[in-house]
């Protein structure tokens, strides 16, 4: 007997169409949202990946209501004219679900009427009420409320310890912290000063599960999984996770001669 193969067409088929996709695009489902979820804070510091840190945080900042929204963004002193050219080119126009958000109406107004300093795309990119917002003036979040803003507010630091204070400062309960540097060795410092105990270095997206089961038992670890180096490890008397690609595992800049590296990264000696 014959069997029937999985993709035989039958006039069932043709004459009582099924559709796996929806015609139209649904917005996402926003929630009342009356409170931060899982904040992210971003560190962008003088030798990171000023594109690659420009090009997440504007990405984000067009779903500025999402589960993992990055509320605050932390630059060092000496780039912020130049990161926040490069962040604001890339902003476009954010989709109705956002710009018609009644918070985000809200905070932009705020902004309007508040005398408060604050960017938007350039004219050509996008119109002015909708447009991903960074707010360059003194304020925090605290400015909005209690819930999520739509907006991300913009700090400028010169050490580890004006990190580690606007984090403190900031509204939302911080889930994690973004950080783009050269160097790894300075979120071993930053993790020693506050209570987030998650920690992404030069990326944004890794996931934690290869690393989840040693911070449950709370077990200090580390390893390699997909390209990423993953581990846990005590910091101001807290449980941490910090991950970062293999090509971060640098701790300092080597100025030895090609070919006659006489760095040992294991003990940190490397030119100062």
């Amino acid at each position: 007997m014959c069997q029937v193969p999985d993709n035989f067409v039958t006039s069932d088929l043709v004459n009582h169409l099924h559709c796996g996709k929806p015609k139209y695009q649904v917005p996402p489902n926003l929630g009342d949202q009356k409170s931060w979820g899982r904040a992210r804070f971003m560190v962008v510091f003088e030798h990171g990946d000023l594109n690659t840190a420009a090009h997440c945080l504007a990405q984000d900042m067009h779903e500025p209501f999402s589960q993992f929204p990055i509320a605050c963004v932390a630059v060092e002193e000496s780039i912020r004219d130049d990161f926040i050219e490069r962040l604001r080119h890339r902003f476009f126009q954010v989709k109705p679900h956002v710009a018609t958000h009644p918070k985000f109406e809200r905070s932009l107004n705020e902004l309007k009427y508040g005398g408060i300093d604050y960017l938007v795309a350039p004219i050509e990119n996008a119109p002015p009420n909708a447009s991903p917002i960074l707010v360059t003036d003194n304020i925090t979040q605290l400015f909005f409320g209690s819930s999520p803003s739509g907006v991300v507010t913009l700090h400028t630091f010169e050490t580890i310890k004006d990190i580690s204070d606007a984090i403190t400062n900031e509204t939302p309960p911080f889930d994690a912290i973004y950080l783009f540097d050269e160097s790894v060795t300075s979120v071993y410092s930053l993790g020693a000063r506050v209570s987030v105990n998650q920690f992404f270095v030069n990326c944004t997206g890794a996931c934690l599960m290869p690393i989840l089961p040693f911070y449950g038992l709370h077990k200090t670890h580390a390893m390699l999984h997909n390209g990423m180096h993953y581990e846990t490890i005590v910091l101001g008397g807290q449980m941490k996770i910090i991950v970062f690609p293999y090509a971060s595992s640098i701790l300092r800049r080597c100025c030895c001669k090609h070919g006659s590296c006489v760095c040992n990264p294991n003990e940190m000696l490397c030119c100062e």
